[in-house]
């Protein structure tokens, strides 16, 4: 078996370097090494109003889902299949149209197509990206914006140029959250939208199939709340193609901050099959909707490793890695509360008179505790029986502000492509900008003292 250079290192003393690796200091005494790694990538060309910047250059991001792919042959480097999300995009004021508020998305480059990339990790030196695979569906490459509205999948975000001009949707658009490759040479992504899964050709790019709520996959799931559709997904050793939905569902826009659990979607895509459990929101979460699940790795049929995180009833950002159980659970297809409403609006009691076990939870690691920092920790990956990858998403490297104005974002409109203020009073002055950012895409090398499935 393959060991991490950080395992060999560990009993020596050795200095912090300096990026693109960094082997950290370790206090947990369920970890024995963390290699961390600046992920090197290619830079989007843009040209747009801020250009200047960024001189000239997005950074690519690529860690929206990670999924180990193997060893190099010859070589002792590590190979992920990663992937980005539906693209550079940043906060924009609600959408006046029609009479009707719209949530609104500012596109610096829309025509950003989602990409698959393969990541090489020379241990101990660098991580690299590699072959890229644009996606492709109905000969043409996608985009990541918005579906039309009234879709199935539909958003309700209207995405906007740097002009606050509107963009036209993309009936094929997708926001993937989630990779995962099955013995057949498959890859499997899930994304935010539809949520949808769908089927990759890992040699083209291109989508062969996709899964949508009420074509293959549960009609509830078109309740989940926007951009927290599927975070991440696995294939178990049995084939099956098991997806978790980011957040808990928002029932007729009731239930979100009051469910007690998010959906785990299970797929056998041999038949056609799926089953649904639910993923208990724990109690430092005073609002259920402030949890939100990263990605999910199988270590078995039954059990997995999961990214949960968010910030808790103290405003204290989480970051943990947490290990679940479905041998117990309940298969949710078709149940209900009692008086016939969905399970999302049942408390603890009401789910146990329905007969209802969610998945057995337990915390395995405090990722805050090795020193991570990123909001968004979106990539897990199985590289050994005691040894995690982890990746996260940097969102390209962008955020917005409003120059021109002493209004805040939330405050402010767009009517006919200008910004004004909840009064209607114009506000020609003012701009929404992308700033760098400056956090870079990471990925970690945890390295346990005993295998995954042993701790905590």
């Amino acid at each position: 078996m393959r060991r991490s250079l950080a395992v060999l290192f560990a009993g020596l003393a050795l200095p912090v370097l300096a990026a693109p690796f960094t082997l950290l200091p370790v206090s947990h005494p369920a970890v024995a090494a963390v290699e961390r790694y600046e992920v090197s990538a290619p830079a989007l060309a843009y040209r747009g109003a801020d250009a200047a910047a960024f001189d000239g250059n997005l950074p690519l991001a690529v860690g929206s889902g990670l999924s180990f792919k193997g060893h190099e042959k010859g070589s002792a480097a590590l190979e992920f299949w990663a992937v980005t999300d539906r693209g550079p995009n940043a906060d924009s004021p609600e959408v006046l149209n029609g009479g009707k508020r719209y949530a609104s998305k500012l596109f610096p480059l829309p025509d950003f197509v989602p990409t698959v990339v393969q990541l090489r990790v020379s241990l101990a030196e660098a991580a690299k990206v590699g072959r890229m695979l644009p996606l492709r569906e109905a000969g043409r490459a996608i985009s990541g914006r918005p579906l039309p509205q009234g879709a199935v999948g539909a958003s309700g975000e209207i995405g906007l140029d740097e002009k606050l001009q509107s963009l036209p949707y993309d009936p094929l658009g997708l926001d993937p959250e989630g990779i995962a490759a099955d013995r057949q040479g498959n890859l499997w992504l899930v994304d935010e939208y539809g949520p949808f899964i769908v089927r990759v050709d890992a040699a083209s790019g291109e989508i062969r199939q996709r899964y949508a709520p009420g074509s293959g996959l549960p009609a509830i799931l078109a309740a989940r709340q926007p951009n927290r559709g599927f975070e991440g997904v696995t294939v178990t050793p049995s084939g099956k193609v098991v997806a978790i939905v980011q957040s808990t569902l928002d029932v007729d826009g009731r239930t979100r901050h009051g469910a007690r659990f998010s959906r785990i979607v299970e797929l056998d895509p041999a038949s056609g099959a799926v089953r649904q459990f639910g993923y208990p929101v724990p109690a430092h979460f005073s609002k259920a909707g402030d949890m939100k699940l990263g990605d999910i790795v199988a270590l078995s049929d039954s059990r997995f490793a999961v990214i949960e995180q968010g910030k808790d009833q103290d405003k204290r950002m989480h970051n943990d890695i947490t290990l679940i159980d479905l041998a117990d659970a309940t298969a949710l297809g078709g149940k209900t509360l009692a008086d016939g409403r969905a399970l999302e609006y049942g408390d603890d009691t009401m789910l146990a008179a329905a007969g209802i076990r969610l998945a057995r939870r337990t915390l395995a690691l405090d990722l805050r505790a090795l020193g991570w920092t990123a909001e968004k920790a979106e990539g897990l990956a199985l590289v050994e029986n005691n040894q995690l990858a982890l990746i996260n998403d940097n969102d390209f490297g962008i955020s917005s502000k409003v120059q021109g104005s002493t209004a805040k974002l939330s405050q402010l409109q767009v009517a006919a492509g200008r910004l004004q203020d909840p009064a209607g009073l114009r506000q020609d002055g003012a701009r929404i900008a992308i700033t760098p950012s400056r956090e870079a895409t990471e990925l970690w090398l945890i390295t346990l003292q005993k295998p995954l499935h042993a701790l905590p």
